[in-house]
């Protein structure tokens, strides 16, 4: 394949199938355009407040989890908050505005910025090949674009410029700036600590996979979005992204990452584990979870319950 096959399509558009509420309209012409929309709400404070408190207290319990590491990829299958937030009907309406009615989830994760924690650096990602070299998504009924993979990224403490917010370059999607079919082993197989990442990005040194080793964002171009408690970005990682520095001395940074695809999109093509951060990841027992339409392929495994047997989909 050459070079510029490889490249996402730089006019990049929504799914041709996309209904688009009229209320949300002007965010999804944002995302369009600049890559990420937010903030957007989707919890009060105290309803964030409590949820976090929840999360971390059955984090402590593992004995469910999907995966048997230290790494917290998925845990939407064994902490029932999660598994439900996946499925918030605010999430599901900005999902299908921009990748039309059938939507999976594809994976959840949270890396704390603990006090000190480094900035994220720059990155920018399309299928996930950086992690061990091999593509996690690939598309089945499109080219790639800009608007096949989609995170929603949702803070359940305050996300400031101190604390450590999201920071993104207005409009990156249309760009190849970062090649992560680059040969490099960084983060691939070493040992993975949050906590003392020397380059934050947990272990990778993202800076490796720059097509242009001098390339940097015109300060113009760069956004550092402020957040409240329960407020969600939604962002395509083709958008160049990062966050600031944790400067402070007492405040943890949490939120919670949740991709998501278009049914048609194979994940972790013919692969049964997949290397990360330093882990394993064995996918015998994992599934995406269908979040909105219905699925009409069968390259992909689908799981409709938790590991605590608890229906996936949102309950009010």
């Amino acid at each position: 394949m050459s070079v510029d096959q490889q490249r996402p399509t730089p006019a990049a558009q929504i799914s041709s199938n996309a209904v688009i509420p009229d209320d949300i309209k002007a965010d999804i012409e944002q995302f369009s355009l600049d890559g990420f929309t937010g903030p957007i709400k989707l919890y009060e404070p105290e309803e964030a407040e409590a949820l976090i408190r929840e999360i971390r207290i059955n984090n402590q319990d593992a004995s469910h989890a999907l995966y048997k590491n230290s790494v917290n990829y998925d845990r939407h299958f064994d902490i029932p908050e999660l598994t439900r937030h996946i499925a918030h009907p605010t999430i599901v309406k900005y999902l299908t505005a921009i990748l039309g009615p059938d939507v999976l989830n594809w994976r959840t994760e949270w890396f704390p910025k603990f006090p000190g924690a480094k900035a994220t650096e720059w990155h920018q990602v399309r299928d996930y090949s950086y992690a061990n070299g091999k593509p996690q998504l690939l598309p089945t009924e499109s080219e790639w674009n800009a608007f096949i993979d989609i995170t929603v990224w949702t803070t359940f403490t305050p996300a400031t410029k101190d604390t450590a917010c999201m920071k993104f370059v207005r409009g990156s999607q249309r760009d190849w700036i970062f090649d992560e079919h680059k040969a490099t082993q960084a983060g691939r197989g070493t040992d993975y600590d949050v906590a003392h990442s020397s380059t934050g990005f947990f272990g990778y040194d993202f800076a490796d996979f720059k097509i242009d080793p001098n390339w940097e964002p015109r300060p113009e171009d760069v956004v550092e979005l402020e957040m409240k408690p329960g407020e969600a970005v939604i962002f395509t990682a083709s958008c160049v992204h990062g966050s600031t520095p944790n400067t402070t001395e007492r405040e943890t940074r949490f939120a919670i990452a949740s991709r998501y695809v278009p049914t048609h999109v194979r994940v972790y093509p013919d692969q049964d584990s997949f290397s990360a951060h330093g882990a394993t990841f064995d996918l015998s027992e994992y599934g995406s979870v269908l979040v909105a339409g219905e699925n009409r392929y069968e390259h992909n495994r689908i799981r409709t319950e938790s590991n605590h047997g608890t229906p996936f989909g949102w309950t009010s």
